[in-house]
C-alpha cells in the first residue's frame, strides 16, 4: 500500500440521469465531489468505491463502481485539508443520477482560478474522452463575455467557423 498525499480524499462520481445529463452527487461543504477523511488501513480505491455506494444509496453496488484515476494537482484551497481528486464512474444501467446533483459546468463556474479549478478541468477532461487532446482554456472577464453574447446575438451561433 503507498503512502497518502493527504489525510482526505474527494470522490468525483460520474453518473447519468434519466435523460443522459451528466451528473456528479457532492458533499453541501469543501469540495465539489464527496470528501472523506482516508482510512489507512484500507487501500484508497476500495475507500472511494464505499464513499460512492454510499452517496448512491446503494451499499451493494461498491464492487461495482469504476475506479478512473487520481487526478493531480491535490485539491488545496484556503482553509481546507488538501484532498485527491478520485475520479469514477458507475454504469447508468445499474444506477441512476438524481437531477438535483451537480453538472460538470455547474461545478466549473462555482470555482475561482487557480490550482483547484485545473484539477476539475482535468476531470471534465477526462469524463469527456479528451484528457489526452490540446486543448486551450480560456478565462474570460465580463466585459468579454458580454461583448461574445452581443456578437453571437447579431451574427449567430456560428461566429466562428
Amino acid at each position: 500500500m503507498q503512502p497518502f498525499k493527504t489525510p482526505r480524499i474527494t470522490v468525483l462520481l460520474q453518473t447519468f440521469d434519466a435523460q443522459g445529463v451528466m451528473r456528479f452527487p457532492s458533499d453541501p461543504e469543501g469540495y465539489f465531489g464527496l470528501t472523506r477523511f482516508v482510512e489507512p488501513t484500507l487501500a484508497v480505491s476500495k475507500q472511494a468505491q464505499n464513499i460512492a455506494a454510499k452517496a448512491l444509496g446503494r451499499p451493494e453496488l461498491a464492487d461495482r463502481i469504476e475506479p478512473i484515476l487520481v487526478v493531480e494537482p491535490v485539491l488545496k484551497a484556503e482553509g481546507r485539508d488538501p484532498s485527491l481528486l478520485y475520479l469514477m464512474k458507475i454504469d447508468p444501467n445499474l444506477c441512476r443520477g438524481s437531477t438535483d446533483w451537480l453538472r460538470i459546468v455547474d461545478i466549473l463556474r462555482a470555482l475561482p482560478q487557480g490550482s483547484v479549478r485545473v484539477a476539475y478541468n482535468k476531470a471534465m477532461q477526462v469524463f469527456a474522452g479528451t484528457l489526452h487532446d490540446e486543448f486551450s482554456i480560456l478565462e474570460m472577464d465580463e466585459e468579454v463575455q458580454k461583448r461574445l453574447t452581443q456578437l453571437m446575438a447579431e451574427n449567430g451561433p456560428d461566429l466562428v467557423k
